[in-house]
Protein backbone atom coordinates (compact mmCIF):
# COMPACT_ATOMS: atom_id res chain seq x y z
CA UNK A 1 0.00 0.00 0.00
CA UNK A 2 2.72 2.24 0.70
CA UNK A 3 4.56 1.34 -2.35
CA UNK A 4 1.19 2.67 -4.30
CA UNK A 5 1.06 5.78 -2.47
CA UNK A 6 4.40 6.89 -2.98
CA UNK A 7 3.62 5.81 -7.10
CA UNK A 8 0.91 8.16 -7.03
CA UNK A 9 2.53 11.01 -5.43
CA UNK A 10 5.76 11.18 -7.74
CA UNK A 11 3.57 10.97 -10.53
CA UNK A 12 1.17 13.90 -9.37
CA UNK A 13 4.71 15.49 -8.45
CA UNK A 14 5.75 15.20 -12.07
CA UNK A 15 2.28 16.53 -13.56
CA UNK A 16 1.99 19.66 -11.34
CA UNK A 17 5.84 20.49 -12.62
CA UNK A 18 5.06 19.72 -16.30
CA UNK A 19 2.03 22.00 -16.09
CA UNK A 20 4.04 25.43 -14.32
CA UNK A 21 3.66 28.13 -16.43
CA UNK A 22 6.45 29.03 -18.40
CA UNK A 23 9.10 32.05 -17.52
CA UNK A 24 8.94 35.05 -19.58
CA UNK A 25 11.67 35.72 -21.59
CA UNK A 26 13.56 39.13 -22.84
CA UNK A 27 14.51 38.81 -25.79
CA UNK A 28 15.50 42.33 -27.18
CA UNK A 29 15.98 45.52 -25.15
CA UNK A 30 16.27 49.04 -25.96
CA UNK A 31 17.79 51.61 -23.71
CA UNK A 32 19.00 55.26 -25.38
CA UNK A 33 19.38 58.26 -23.67
CA UNK A 34 20.18 62.45 -25.07
CA UNK A 35 18.01 61.83 -28.14
CA UNK A 36 16.78 64.88 -29.89
CA UNK A 37 15.57 63.41 -33.64
CA UNK A 38 14.51 60.28 -35.21
CA UNK A 39 15.22 56.71 -33.81
CA UNK A 40 14.93 53.75 -34.73
CA UNK A 41 15.52 50.29 -36.37
CA UNK A 42 15.11 46.62 -36.04
CA UNK A 43 14.00 45.23 -32.46
CA UNK A 44 14.17 41.71 -32.90
CA UNK A 45 13.50 38.85 -35.90
CA UNK A 46 11.69 35.78 -34.25
CA UNK A 47 12.82 32.55 -35.60
CA UNK A 48 9.02 30.94 -35.09
CA UNK A 49 6.10 32.63 -34.47
CA UNK A 50 5.35 33.79 -31.04
CA UNK A 51 3.35 36.10 -28.48
CA UNK A 52 5.33 38.98 -27.57
CA UNK A 53 4.55 41.52 -24.93
CA UNK A 54 6.02 45.08 -25.95
CA UNK A 55 7.06 47.66 -23.02
CA UNK A 56 7.84 50.75 -23.83
CA UNK A 57 8.59 54.00 -21.77
CA UNK A 58 9.28 57.82 -23.06
CA UNK A 59 10.44 60.48 -21.06
CA UNK A 60 11.27 63.72 -22.10
CA UNK A 61 13.96 65.04 -20.47
CA UNK A 62 15.16 68.63 -21.60
CA UNK A 63 13.41 72.23 -22.13
CA UNK A 64 13.24 73.69 -25.35
CA UNK A 65 10.39 75.49 -27.18
CA UNK A 66 8.25 75.31 -29.73
CA UNK A 67 6.82 72.03 -28.05
CA UNK A 68 6.85 69.14 -30.44
CA UNK A 69 5.89 65.62 -30.35
CA UNK A 70 6.97 62.12 -30.23
CA UNK A 71 5.25 59.27 -32.10
CA UNK A 72 6.19 55.62 -31.35
CA UNK A 73 6.07 53.25 -34.29
CA UNK A 74 6.02 49.55 -33.72
CA UNK A 75 5.64 46.96 -37.35
CA UNK A 76 5.57 43.15 -37.55
CA UNK A 77 4.22 40.44 -39.47
CA UNK A 78 1.18 37.74 -38.29
CA UNK A 79 -0.96 35.15 -40.41
CA UNK A 80 -2.60 38.48 -41.39
CA UNK A 81 0.31 39.75 -43.15
CA UNK A 82 2.12 43.45 -42.34
CA UNK A 83 0.68 44.82 -38.86
CA UNK A 84 1.33 48.23 -37.04
CA UNK A 85 1.11 49.74 -33.83
CA UNK A 86 0.94 53.48 -34.50
CA UNK A 87 0.70 54.73 -30.56
CA UNK A 88 -0.51 57.85 -29.37
CA UNK A 89 1.42 61.30 -29.68
CA UNK A 90 3.60 62.20 -26.59
CA UNK A 91 3.33 65.93 -25.95
CA UNK A 92 7.95 66.90 -25.72
CA UNK A 93 9.27 70.14 -25.03
CA UNK A 94 9.25 70.31 -21.58
CA UNK A 95 10.69 67.71 -18.23
CA UNK A 96 7.69 65.25 -18.34
CA UNK A 97 6.49 62.22 -15.93
CA UNK A 98 7.45 59.30 -18.12
CA UNK A 99 4.90 57.88 -20.81
CA UNK A 100 4.28 54.09 -20.55
CA UNK A 101 2.84 51.32 -23.21
CA UNK A 102 2.17 47.49 -22.93
CA UNK A 103 0.52 45.63 -25.56
CA UNK A 104 1.17 42.09 -26.87
CA UNK A 105 1.59 41.06 -30.53
CA UNK A 106 1.85 37.75 -32.29
CA UNK A 107 4.74 37.60 -34.86
CA UNK A 108 6.11 35.76 -37.07
CA UNK A 109 9.32 35.28 -39.19
CA UNK A 110 7.96 37.13 -42.48
CA UNK A 111 9.07 40.32 -40.93
CA UNK A 112 11.68 41.97 -38.34
CA UNK A 113 9.62 43.55 -35.45
CA UNK A 114 10.86 46.98 -36.08
CA UNK A 115 10.15 50.50 -33.71
CA UNK A 116 10.95 54.10 -34.10
CA UNK A 117 10.60 56.78 -32.60
CA UNK A 118 9.37 60.06 -34.87
CA UNK A 119 10.39 63.30 -33.25
CA UNK A 120 6.94 65.34 -34.40
CA UNK A 121 6.55 68.78 -35.40
CA UNK A 122 9.78 71.23 -34.30
CA UNK A 123 10.75 68.35 -31.34
CA UNK A 124 14.49 68.89 -30.85
CA UNK A 125 13.67 68.73 -27.21
CA UNK A 126 16.13 65.53 -25.52
CA UNK A 127 14.22 62.52 -24.36
CA UNK A 128 14.95 58.96 -23.49
CA UNK A 129 13.45 55.47 -24.87
CA UNK A 130 13.40 52.54 -23.42
CA UNK A 131 12.42 49.15 -24.85
CA UNK A 132 11.93 45.82 -22.92
CA UNK A 133 10.26 43.00 -25.80
CA UNK A 134 9.38 39.79 -24.18
CA UNK A 135 8.15 36.36 -25.45
CA UNK A 136 4.95 35.61 -23.40
CA UNK A 137 3.84 32.31 -25.13
CA UNK A 138 4.91 29.38 -27.44
CA UNK A 139 4.65 29.19 -30.77
CA UNK A 140 1.26 29.52 -32.51
CA UNK A 141 0.34 27.39 -35.04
Amino acid sequence: MKKIIAVVVVVLAGVCFAQSPREVEVVAEVSLTNQTSDTGGTLFTPSETGVFRVNLMVQCTGNQQPQGTLDPEFLWADDNGREGSFLSSIPCGNPSLPATSIFIIKATPALPIFWEMRAGGRATSTYEVYIALERIGPKVQ
